[in-house]
């Protein structure tokens, strides 16, 4: 009985012990299975191939970009604001300061660099931007003006705003503007911070009280008109009559019914009513530029003719494509129609390989140009002094949804160019935009 008793003790201790011998085992596969997977993981991370890491690093690449276009609206509304005459339009530009700079440190707080010291110098100059901002709203709600120290002071700003966003849009558009898919691994951060270091040197000196032509996206009703309707068969021999050959292509609905042609090297969209909307070219142009400012002025005008359009040639922006852009309008007794605007694309060999115009068929009516009784030399007095005026057109622009005819001043201060608008009614600023230079020619914000 004892001896039976032994027994069945030894084999409970033998199998307990298997037990515990195979759990061992099993942990120390497991461990080792687990741990294959984790450096698996970390390997799979610094390989380009990866889903993961390329989602991140797009994100990582719209932080960028996003970051990059507040920038640029915050330097255009501070040239804006260091120069307006009117305490509404300064009101609505200091508000758009405040928020524009909000999202420039948002952005950048979604880059792996969040932490980074070199991206405290461009941190505070946003925050302390914002800070001055909002002072001198609380100064205008009051019935307080700027002072003369203050424009200094907004206009230093906009000096280190320039030279970030030119930093900014640089950096994204280089190679080196990538964080983890570089070859280096998750965690590295490219050369952004460093860069920010260098840029913090050399930019951040300021006080410390502290988005194409004019109006380019001009103003669009809800939809293209249908009255006068034509088939898309009626549609298609006015296409041919510029474009030659035109296959229908179909039927689309952007604000208003679209009729869509195959042309020879691209294609054509027009409105229900057989009037050319939009052209593009499938080809890239390419070549040293060969036609100047000036013909490609008179090539976009003959063009917008051919197609029934009587428009002049208003501003006129290179770009780095081969591609010159040229804005045209309805001009009706030297007043420049904005409303009426048409952007035509031209090649570096002179051909038009773009139109848009459907802001031209949304809005154009026979219009009422007619001046107030503001005198050019009054409208004039209201530039701020440290502007020198260049050029006086006349103009008839959207503002608010209502249509008014204004003095058009092109004006500089120093190598800063400005286009300020001022009601012929009431004598008062209207609009105000800044000229920017970039990788994309001249725009207007």
């Amino acid at each position: 009985m004892v001896r039976q008793n032994k027994t069945i003790k030894n084999f409970w201790m033998i199998f307990f012990g298997t037990v515990a011998l195979l759990a061992i085992a099993a942990a120390i596969v497991l461990t080792t299975v687990l741990t294959d997977k984790i450096t698996r993981m970390r390997m799979s991370q610094v390989t380009d191939e990866n889903t993961y890491k390329i989602a991140q690093e797009n994100n990582y690449k719209r932080a960028l970009y996003s970051a990059c276009d507040s920038m640029k609206n915050l330097d255009a509304d501070l040239g804006k604001i260091a120069v307006s005459q009117d305490v509404s339009h300064q009101t609505k530009m200091l508000t758009d300061v405040v928020i524009h700079a909000n999202a420039v440190n948002s952005n950048l707080a979604d880059l792996p660099i969040a932490d980074s010291d070199n991206l405290a110098g461009c941190q505070r100059f946003v925050n302390q931007t914002q800070d001055y901002a909002t002072y001198l709203l609380g100064k205008l709600s009051d019935g307080e003006t700027l002072t003369a120290d203050e424009r200094a002071s907004l206009m230093n700003l906009d000096e280190v705003a320039t030279r970030l966003y030119d930093f900014l849009e640089g950096y994204s558009e280089s190679d080196s503007g990538m964080f983890i898919t570089n070859g280096n691994g998750i965690g590295n951060v490219g050369a952004l911070s460093d860069s920010l270091q260098e840029v913090e040197q050399n930019a951040f000196t300021y006080e410390k009280l502290i988005y194409d032509g004019p109006f380019s996206e001009s103003v669009e009703d809800t939809t293209l008109g249908s009255k006068g309707k034509v088939s898309h068969d009626v549609a298609a021999q006015k296409v041919r009559e510029v474009f030659g050959e035109a296959e229908f292509a179909g039927e689309i609905d952007n604000k208003g019914l679209m009729y869509v042609y195959r042309v020879n090297d691209g294609r054509v969209l027009t409105d229900c009513r057989g009037n050319v909307a939009q052209y593009e070219i499938y080809s890239e142009p390419a070549g040293e530029a060969s036609v100047d400012c000036d013909e490609c002025r008179r090539i976009a005008e003959e063009f917008c003719a051919k197609l029934g359009y009587d428009v002049k040639s208003v501003w006129v922006s290179k770009t780095q494509d081969f591609v010159t852009y040229v804005n045209c309008a309805t001009v009706i007794d030297d007043v420049v129609v904005y409303p009426d605007l048409i952007k035509v694309a031209v090649g570096s060999d002179g051909k038009v390989v773009g139109l848009e115009a459907k802001a031209y068929l949304i809005n154009h009516r026979d219009w009422d140009v007619t001046f107030g009784e503001t005198s050019q030399e009054d409208a004039q007095a209201v530039i701020g002094n440290g502007l020198k005026v260049t050029n006086v057109a006349k103009a008839l622009i959207e503002k608010n949804g209502k249509f008014v005819t204004c003095y058009e001043f092109e004006a500089s201060m120093g190598d800063r160019q400005y286009y300020v608008y001022v009601d012929s009614h009431t004598g008062k600023e209207t609009e105000i935009f800044k000229v920017i230079e970039n990788t994309e020619g001249f725009t207007v914000m």
